[in-house]
């Protein structure tokens, strides 16, 4: 790569501001710029995170030639949108997760991404975690001989203020939490064959509860649990013909697991360093793709992505005709 990439920020809300510290930690990027809706917001968060530029609105940060990456961090139901904008500028974008609503909008910006030659990318940071690349290197070795299931949940009861109650907001427990049960079930068994849910859904579309049964032919399933009405346990577990992987709360964002083997039960545990609050690996992941001219990243390619949304979206079918 003949210079660092520049990057911004669009949106000032929480994510951003968790985002923000690992972006100027990332070595390969320069942090330049931040959009929001005003420009009060955006010159408050500038100077927080001593950023050079701020824009009062997002078409101008689009616009400035400097920047080569934007992250988007606005709320879910505005990210087919903006990043729609950002592509069609010519801008290379990272979407914060969830990374659109429905599997139909991301099949719309995969394709635009690829009209436009632009890299695209949900920012499942999970996926670049270390130990959760270490393990799945460990499954394909054999660790816990051939996996047979994936056990995962995460639900907090988030206070009524907050976007993930507004649905107009994309808001709702699968798109914001459950994205993350439902995606280390993916990268472990791939798209299921069976899906049934139970679970809450109000008459204004926001989902409160699931309970997910994937199910993935001879006798292998996947159990994901998420909520807003009450805690879940943020814990991990993956068995197998020879013994189980288990990871700590929060197991998306952990630095350790363990592995017990059968049949003599005894207890091995791994543990990695985690870089800042935990995206930096992902950041210098998609400034080292876009610099080998990739328009995907081979960890977390688009069609991962849409899988976990058509998974999504069949939940939430299924909790509405439940409700009828």
């Amino acid at each position: 790569m003949s210079r660092r990439l520049g990057w911004a920020v669009v949106g000032t809300g929480g994510i951003s501001r968790t985002t923000a510290g690992d972006l100027h930690l990332t070595e390969n990027l320069d942090l330049l710029a931040v959009a929001s809706r005003t420009i009060e917001n955006a010159s408050a968060f500038a100077a927080e995170f001593e950023l050079p530029r701020a824009y009062g609105d997002y078409d101008s940060l689009f616009a400035d030639d400097d920047i080569d990456v934007v992250y988007i961090g606005t709320p879910i139901a505005t990210h087919a949108a903006l990043a729609r904008r950002a592509l069609l500028a010519g801008k290379h974008v990272l979407v914060e997760k969830a990374f659109t609503t429905t599997a139909a909008e991301a099949r719309a910006l995969a394709a635009l991404a690829t009209e436009q030659g632009r890299f695209l990318m949900e920012a499942m940071w999970m996926r670049f975690n270390p130990a959760i690349d270490l393990m799945l290197t460990e499954l394909d070795d054999g660790a816990i001989g051939d996996v047979l299931s994936v056990q995962a949940g995460f639900g907090i009861p988030f206070p009524r203020t907050t976007n993930i109650w507004r649905p107009e907001l994309g808001g709702g427990a699968l798109l914001d939490m459950g994205v993350y049960p439902l995606t280390l079930a993916d990268l472990v068994l791939g798209p299921p064959d069976t899906l049934e849910a139970i679970g809450e859904i109000r008459p204004d579309g926001l989902d409160v509860t699931a309970s997910v049964l994937l199910g993935y032919g001879d006798g292998r399933f996947a159990h994901a649990l998420t909520s807003l009405a009450g805690p879940v346990n943020p814990v991990a577990a993956i068995g197998g013909t020879e013994g189980i992987l288990s990871f700590d709360a929060p197991f998306f964002a952990t630095d350790t697991y363990t592995v017990v083997q059968w049949p003599d039960m005894e207890a091995r545990t791994e543990t990695v360093e985690i870089e800042g609050a935990g995206y930096v690996p992902m950041f210098r992941a998609v400034c080292e793709a876009i610099g080998d001219g990739l328009l995907e990243h081979p960890a977390r390619p688009l069609r991962d992505t849409i899988d976990v949304l058509k998974a999504m979206d069949e939940i939430r079918r299924q909790l509405i005709a439940a409700e009828h």
